[in-house]
């Protein structure tokens, strides 16, 4: 560790200082971090095209987007404006999870393999990526050994803020950019305005296009850290702010000029909305959601052994588990006197508090009290947030606090070699074990029909006509989704999941899914009451009008017992169908 200069000890004055490389033990570590990250998917590569994860609606369609970034790259469309999806309006890219920043690199492997090869390639690298990130900032710039570097890349790639997400959202699994940012952040401290201010736009500009919110996060953590130390030590902050400010100024001008139109066309192009979608924005985390396990961690799947996971268990971003918390007090109360300890765990603890959301839960019971986000959640970019994710925060402050406590116990004197060894191997068994995570849980994935994937459809299909696919895609009812995905989506749909505003109407509040026509409302009760609704003269002619809206010459829907209530409807207003390639088919060109 370098010299303290004052009477407090000040990690942060150590992350801009380069360390010797070991490339054994980097080699090591990132092997053992790639390792990990393929037992958390092994269940899908073992038997793969076959399996999927429960409730796969929000996987589809990452995959949809990962396919329409393929697209992009082989038809040059605008990679904003999702024109295959939701037809004839289309869907807002920026505006949803469209993950381009991944997609458009890996577009020749979607375009070879298909997009669900591209999503696992992509998960594994993002735990592995993420945890690796951490490693290397913490052991070229914090840290001087390696094996604390390595514990706090576990926690930054491994904790359930990173993994909960791997069977569902591949931009959130994506956080190796964040220990980047922030290390970029505090190298514009040392001055070279333009050379480090450039260096950090492009990693803003990068993050944008893999997830906004953890940009948005990222920067209100790293501004949090930098204030609560600016406050503590004036005199070392006070002969930055010049460079800082200059170095910020050059970060915001390049971004913009980068981001303009993107940005333009999120807040302002078609399908744009204006704050959250209102259930979503209510996902918030238990008062003592941070003493809990994982959903998918050891402690929790021996503890719900046979029970599927709770409803919510991709967003559990604060989640560290008891024994992790009582290591990380002992060890901020042991090491308060050093200023960056304080500012991370005084960060950490407040975006933990805000993650509780309004109003608070306790033990999975509302309690009617207000809590902090309430100051918050009408605020722009707030009231789009999903609460739970500030716990994020949490984690990211957790992993730099973890590792500088390793470090110094490694490097305490007055005890024993191996009583110390045996001291901290035990302590970190006890506290990172029981929440390392367990392979996700799967079930069959439906194949997709020979119609489908043979491009049969094709023949039914002209350049400015849709295929209407029923059940209507939701997070529930993927099918959709993943037929369509898997056409790299050459089948241009008129429905789809994903976010716009509400009634339609540019610039309001968010709302999941296309605004629903009279005859998709037959449609839905026919997909969720598993009943066919009764079907009138008048039906059958707005049914025939809404199919012209949509441009549609195709109607497709799967086989099977539990879809009977959505075929009779169909049969019901387009007359009977024909069983043929693995679905039904409805041709309505003459419609």
């Amino acid at each position: 560790m370098p010299q303290e200069t004052s009477e407090e000890s000040d990690s942060i004055a150590a992350i801009t200082t380069t360390r010797t490389s070991s490339r054994r033990a980097d080699l090591l570590a990132l092997g053992s971090y790639l390792l990990g990250a393929l037992f958390v998917v092994a269940p899908i590569l073992a038997h793969y095209g076959r399996r999927m994860p429960i409730s796969p609606g929000d996987r589809a369609q990452a995959e949809y987007f990962l396919a329409w970034s393929a697209r992009v790259v082989s038809h040059g469309e605008n990679p904003f404006h999702i024109v295959q999806y939701n037809a004839p309006l289309g869907v807002n890219g920026m505006a949803n999870t469209s993950v381009l920043g991944l997609g458009l690199p890996l577009s020749p492997i979607t375009l070879l393999f298909g997009p669900q090869v591209t999503f696992d390639i992509l998960i594994v690298l993002g735990i592995a990526g993420t945890a690796a990130a951490w490693y290397w900032v913490l052991s070229r710039h914090l840290v001087a050994g390696r094996t604390a570097a390595w514990v706090g890349g576990l926690v930054g790639g491994f904790a359930p803020a990173v993994t909960s997400h791997a069977s569902y959202h591949v931009n959130l699994v994506a956080q190796f950019l964040v220990p980047l940012l922030a290390w970029r952040s505090l190298k514009l401290l040392e001055g070279r305005p333009v050379r480090n201010g450039l260096i950090l736009a492009a990693l803003v500009v990068y993050q944008v296009f893999i997830n906004e919110e953890t940009l948005f996060l990222a920067a209100l953590a790293i501004g949090a850290v930098l204030i609560l130390y600016a406050v503590q030590r004036r005199d070392r902050v006070r002969a930055a702010l010049r460079p800082l400010a200059a170095g910020l100024g050059v970060t915001l001008g390049a971004s913009i000029v980068v981001l303009a139109y993107p940005l333009w066309f999120q807040f302002f192009g078609p399908g744009a909305y204006n704050g959250g979608e209102k259930y979503m924005t209510t996902f918030r985390m238990d008062v003592l959601g941070m003493t809990s396990y994982g959903s998918n961690s050891v402690a929790e799947r021996l503890r719900r052994f046979g029970e599927p996971p709770p409803p919510l268990g991709a967003e559990e971003h604060g989640y560290l588990g008891w024994a992790l918390v009582l290591l990380l007090v002992a060890l901020v109360i042991w090491q308060w006197h050093d200023v960056l300890v304080r500012c991370l765990a005084i960060t950490g603890l407040a975006f933990q508090m805000l993650a509780w959301g309004t109003p608070l839960q306790f033990q999975g019971r509302d309690t009617g009290v207000p809590g902090p986000f309430w100051v918050l959640q009408h605020m722009p970019l707030f009231d789009t947030l999903l609460p739970t994710r500030l716990g994020e925060v949490t984690n990211w402050a957790v992993v730099p606090i973890l590792a500088i406590g390793v470090q110094r116990l490694i490097d305490l004197r007055g005890l024993p070699v191996r009583t110390r060894r045996l001291f901290l191997v035990t302590a970190l068994a006890a506290a990172l074990v029981p929440a390392a995570p367990m392979p996700i849980k799967v079930v069959t994935r439906p194949a997709i029909p020979q119609f489908v994937a043979a491009g049969t459809w094709k023949q039914y299909v002209g350049a400015d006509q849709t295929v209407l696919i029923v059940p209507l895609p939701q997070w529930d009812f993927p099918t959709a989704i993943f037929w369509t995905g898997s056409t790299n989506t050459n089948m241009k749909v008129s429905h789809g999941y994903f976010l716009g505003p509400a009634d339609g109407v540019t610039g309001h509040h968010a709302f999941v899914g296309p605004v629903l026509r009279p005859t998709d409302r037959l449609f839905t009760q026919a997909m969720y009451q598993q009943t066919a609704p009764p079907v009138t003269d008048a039906d059958r002619a707005q049914a025939r009008e809404d199919l012209r809206y949509w441009h549609t010459s195709l109607i497709l829907a799967p086989e099977g017992a539990q879809w009977t209530a959505v075929r009779t409807t169909l049969t019901a207003l387009y007359g009977p169908g024909t069983n043929t390639g693995g679905l039904w088919m409805w041709d309505v060109r003459s419609l």
